[in-house]
């Protein structure tokens, strides 16, 4: 059966004219005494060498599929697979330890082996991690039990927190006499009690505090070692933004000439944290530009809510879904919202998502999207006033409706409004 998928998966090559492949084998294959039995002929099927990964190999792929997209994750790593399991301590992001065991969600095993093996492995204990980051679909599935059991107000797996108690709880759960499944995908039900016993052994053994649940893979950290250049290492989530506003914008240079507008917003939350996610914002800002102007704000949000990638926290999402939705919609009260937007985020964080989306709208809709002529307008802000600093060239564009976007925008800040008209090139 499985060289039947792998037939269907070169003839998909082929069609796609993948012009790069990294086929690539973990410890089932690497362990297995017949492993040659299986790879020779896919290698055959797929018309190329298949790397038979080692276990330092297989554990820094994990490792850095999952630091592409949690950059700071410190604690262990572990990748639960159907006949092993590869654990990794990560300190701020780089792999101190690592190793593999022989065991996973498929096999038959006992707990007390399990641990056994654990509290051999004597590092696990003495690096006293805190998280526990979780790969693989045991672990995913821990995560859609968790969103059953709580009502989770988002419903994307990767990057959500558990604590261990919650954890341990469900392990009892899904191990006893008549398991209590709930809420655990049809297609890992008859495993997941094998990979409960393991997750409540690695909870008891290396004493961590939380979970957090990866959506990442081997595959990850496959792209990101083999296919990324230094720069979308270093921040994926900016990189793929970039990428989205290349294909959504309708003029060149507005991104980056609204993040510098926007600079002296900065003031209302000055750490890089802040910085980062306004020029985010500003690369996502024409991402539903060609949408019905009554569902833009909706819209706009809800692609934020689930944009197919795992480098955003789930604040951030809900953080960026505020602000393009304000983005498009302003300070209007009738328009559709996604109900996910009033999770999560604390006041003040909200309070700035909405003041940073209120600046986008009021920009853009004053330039008309142009990058011109958001080089002809200034921003500048003091604890008491936002100044709106106005080229010559610009000055036709201002009008009553613009003055009222502007308005709103300071109030939004805490702040009173100034207009200040300039001649040319003095507001720049």
């Amino acid at each position: 059966a499985t060289l039947e998928t792998i037939t269907r998966f070169a003839a998909i090559i082929r069609a796609m004219q993948v012009t790069a492949c990294y086929p690539i084998a973990t410890a089932a294959v690497r362990r297995a005494k017949n492993g040659a039995d299986f790879y020779r002929p896919a290698e055959d099927i797929l018309g190329m060498p298949i790397q038979i990964l080692s276990q330092q190999d297989e554990a820094n792929y994990v490792s850095r599929g999952l630091t592409l997209n949690i950059p700071d994750a410190d604690g262990l790593v572990a990748d639960l697979g159907g006949g092993s399991i590869e654990i990794v301590q990560l300190d701020k992001g780089v792999a101190t330890h690592g190793i593999s065991h022989n065991f996973g969600h498929l096999s038959d095993v006992d707990e007390a082996d399990v641990l056994k093996a654990f509290q051999n492995t004597d590092w696990l204990a003495a690096c006293k991690a805190k998280r526990l980051y979780g790969v693989g679909g045991s672990f995913r599935a821990f995560g859609a039990a968790f969103f059953h059991r709580v009502s989770y107000p988002l419903a994307v797996l990767h990057g959500t927190k558990i604590k261990a108690d919650f954890v341990r709880g469900m392990c009892d759960e899904f191990t006893s006499v008549t398991p209590n499944l709930d809420g655990v995908p049809i297609s890992r039900r008859n495993s997941m009690p094998i990979a409960a016993k393991i997750v409540r052994a690695l909870l008891q053994e290396s004493g961590v505090e939380q979970l957090v649940v990866s959506g990442t893979s081997i595959r990850d950290g496959v792209i990101a070692i083999n296919e990324l250049n230094d720069a979308q290492r270093a921040d994926f989530l900016l990189a793929i933004s970039q990428e989205i506003a290349e294909a959504s914008n309708r003029f060149a240079g507005v991104s980056e000439a609204l993040n510098l507008l926007l600079q002296p917003l900065v003031q209302i939350n000055p750490t890089a944290a802040f910085s980062r996610l306004v020029e985010v914002a500003c690369n996502l800002v024409e991402i539903c530009w060609q949408e019905h102007s009554d569902m833009r704000g909706d819209l706009a949000a809800r692609r934020i809510l689930g944009l197919p990638v795992n480098c955003m926290t789930h604040k951030e999402r809900v953080w960026l879904g505020v602000a393009l939705y304000h983005r498009y919609v302003g300070t209007k009260q009738n328009k559709p919202r996604p109900a996910e937007l009033e999770a999560l985020l604390g006041e003040r964080h909200r309070a700035q998502a909405i003041t940073v989306g209120l600046a986008l709208r009021f920009a853009l809709i004053f330039t008309a999207g142009t990058k011109n002529y958001l080089q002809d307008i200034r921003l500048e802000l003091d604890d008491s006033m936002i100044t709106l600093h106005v080229n010559k060239a610009a000055r036709p564009l201002f009008d009553a409706a613009c003055a009222r976007r502007f308005n709103a925008l300071a109030e939004s800040a805490g702040r009173q409004p100034q207009v200040v008209f300039c001649e040319d090139h003095d507001a720049a």
